[in-house]
């Protein structure tokens, strides 16, 4: 009987190691989903700001080709006028 009940604390030390390394696990996994989640949110984030910068970029494009044509028609209306006074 003292050698069943030797082993007794041995088996006792392995079961709290191993409870201790399901719980090891248990976090690190729980860690790895937040990290994921987290992952997750960057990209979406990324996305969103890709897509923003070139809408900004068109309309501040398409305002300043209205401004230069505005101006071109300005300019070949004066110019027009211009040549029909010199004839």
């Amino acid at each position: 009987m003292e050698g069943g009940s030797s082993l007794f604390p041995r088996a006792n030390s392995k079961a709290s190691e191993l409870e201790m390394l399901q719980k090891q696990h248990e976090e690190k996994t729980m860690k790895i989903q937040d990290l994921k989640r987290q992952i997750e949110s960057v990209k979406l984030r990324l996305e969103i700001q890709k897509k923003e910068v070139p809408e900004e970029k068109m309309e501040a494009f398409k305002i300043l080709s209205e401004k230069y044509n505005s101006m071109r028609d300005e300019y070949n209306a004066l110019l027009a006028e211009k040549l029909g006074k010199n004839e």
